[in-house]
Formats: structure tokens, C-alpha cells, sequence
């Protein structure tokens, strides 16, 4: 199939792309750095040079493609959520989906489905109970993104497109993320847990996430599907894991007011934030994860980056 990828040089756009193209199938980036896909892909994959606004050069790509993925978007936790970032993180989604939108509706030849990332912040920071694709939208920045992040190409339904919304949790692996920023103070000692460590953090694996994409794409699925781990944990006990992993204990703590002192809402919302976040659509459509247990996926992870 030939598959277009927004996003692709981003840490699960990456590890996307390598497998995509590792089956066999033809995959394009959109990118608005050449150079940088180059580097990254080599000649592996086309790159499609685009500013993200000429609507028009993008439909012509469109007519030639089966599948689109967006994962397009600026990095929640690249900074401070001062006003000007807020905007970024908002307005880099929503662009993105709308002019993909524009296209498909003005492409001749249709895709057969637009994969649309989005995360598990559509249920707030904080929902209070477990949720699964039928719970409704929580409150805080994060849910107020995601919602306006997933309608952002809810007009493709019009277009016959099948559209899947992935509500991604915490993506664990070695070249970006959470991991490597909890990896390596523990590594030297420096360990902490934040606030109490009783905030639950829906998770999945890299290599879980890659697979449960290609499963919605090789199932040709359309609707909701959270990709998160069935089994959430504790922040304490992710933290815990990967001092067992690395032989290192986890000492220190860090005091919640701190963190809502220096960080504001990024703490509250992303550090601290407490989801219990369950996979149910995914897994009802016979999607079997490789990794479901935390103690196996930080061994798994850890073991490879040594």
C-alpha cells in the first residue's frame, strides 16, 4: 500500500515509519524538513516537502495514496505552557487535520482511511474513575486540545474515508518520550518520585503501539481505539521497575507543590496527571498485546539500550 505519513520524524512517527517500510509497503512523509527525513530515512521512504498550507499540492499527493496517518503536532512537554506554547500545541493539530480534511474532499481518488492521532488527555487529568472509548471528555488544556484535535478531520466520514482516532497514553521506549528522562537520574542515583506516586500512568510499550497502528490499518478498522496497556500502574511503581532493571534505587521524592510551582499546568496535567486509561475497543477487535506486564516492558527496554 502506499501510505502517507504527517509526523514522521517524531518518536513514534520514526519507529512507524521503519516498520511500514520494512513490510514492504511504499511510505511518503510529509515534512517540512527535508534534510532532517533524509538523514533520518535515507532513501527508504519519498519525502513530500510541504509547508502544511498549499491545500492544492497536497491533494494531488493524496489521489496517489491508500492510507493517511497524521500524528502531526507540536511536543506537549517540549516546554513551559506559557500562552504562546498553548497556542502551538493547539493550533499545530488543528491546522494539520483541517488542510488534510480540504484535500481528501478535493482529491479524486479517495484514501481508504485517515488514521488520526490524539491522545489520552481527551479524559482529563484526573477523571476520577476508569475509562475506556465510551467515557466522555474531562476537563484541563490537554482534553480541550484533544477534542478540537480529533474533529479537526471529522468531515473525511463525509468523504466515505474510514477514520480511526488513536488516543495514545504513555508511550515507553528508548529514543524519546518518558523513559529516557526517568532512566537516567535513576542510573545515577538521582531517582525521584513526583508528589505522592500514587498517580496512575497509562502506558504502552513502543513496539505495542507500532503493532496496534498496523492492526487498525491491516483490519481496516474505523471508530475510537486508546492505546494504552491494559494493566495502568502507578507512577511510584514505573519508577520502581526500572530501578529493579537497572539495580538502582529510587530514593528521593519530589514535593507536589514544587512541581506546580515551577511547571503550572504541565505538572498538573502531564507529570501528576492520574489516568486509568483501558484499551477496550482495541483489544474486543482481537488485538493481542506483546507486552502488558510493565516489569517485561522496562526489562525489554532496558536490556536494549545497554
Amino acid at each position: 500500500m502506499n501510505i502517507l505519513i504527517t509526523g514522521a520524524t517524531g518518536f513514534i512517527g520514526e519507529y512507524l515509519t521503519q516498520s511500514l517500510t520494512q513490510k514492504g509497503h511504499k511510505v511518503i512523509i510529509s515534512t517540512r524538513s527535508a534534510e532532517k527525513a533524509k538523514k533520518i530515512f535515507g532513501q527508504k521512504v519519498e519525502i513530500f516537502d510541504w509547508d502544511y498550507k498549499d491545500v492544492k499540492k497536497l491533494t494531488a499527493l493524496i489521489n496517489q495514496v491508500d492510507i493517511i496517518i497524521n500524528l502531526a503536532g507540536e511536543n506537549i512537554a517540549g516546554g513551559l505552557w506559557t500562552k504562546s506554547q498553548k497556542k502551538k500545541i493547539l493550533e499545530s493539530r488543528i491546522k494539520t487535520g483541517k488542510i488534510i480534511s480540504q484535500a481528501i474532499k478535493q482529491a479524486q481518488n479517495k484514501p481508504k482511511q485517515l488514521i488520526q492521532a490524539s491522545a489520552i488527555g481527551y479524559y482529563g487529568f484526573n477523571p476520577g474513575n476508569k475509562c475506556d472509548e465510551n467515557s466522555e471528555q474531562g476537563e484541563g488544556f490537554l482534553a480541550h486540545v484533544c477534542k478540537q484535535w480529533e474533529e479537526s478531520a471529522s468531515e473525511v466520514s463525509n468523504q466515505h474515508v474510514k477514520r480511526a482516532i488513536i488516543r495514545t497514553g504513555v508511550v515507553l521506549g528508548n529514543t524519546g518520550g518518558m523513559l529516557p528522562k526517568l532512566v537516567q537520574p535513576i542510573k545515577f542515583f538521582l531517582g525521584a518520585d513526583l508528589g505522592k506516586g500514587d498517580n496512575y500512568i497509562s502506558w504502552i510499550h513502543i513496539e505495542d503501539e507500532i503493532r496496534a497502528i498496523e492492526f487498525i490499518i491491516e483490519n481496516s478498522l474505523e471508530g475510537i481505539f486508546n492505546l494504552t496497556a491494559p494493566e495502568p500502574v502507578s507512577s511510584k511503581e514505573l519508577n520502581k521497575q526500572i530501578g529493579v532493571a537497572l539495580k538502582k534505587p529510587v530514593w528521593l521524592k519530589v514535593p507536589t507543590f514544587l512541581l506546580n510551582i515551577l511547571l503550572g499546568d504541565l505538572s498538573k496535567e502531564v507529570l501528576l496527571a492520574n489516568q486509568e486509561v483501558f484499551p477496550s475497543n482495541l483489544t474486543n477487535a482481537g488485538f493481542n498485546f506483546k507486552y502488558s506486564n510493565i516489569s517485561e516492558a522496562i526489562k525489554s527496554l532496558i536490556k536494549k539500550s545497554r
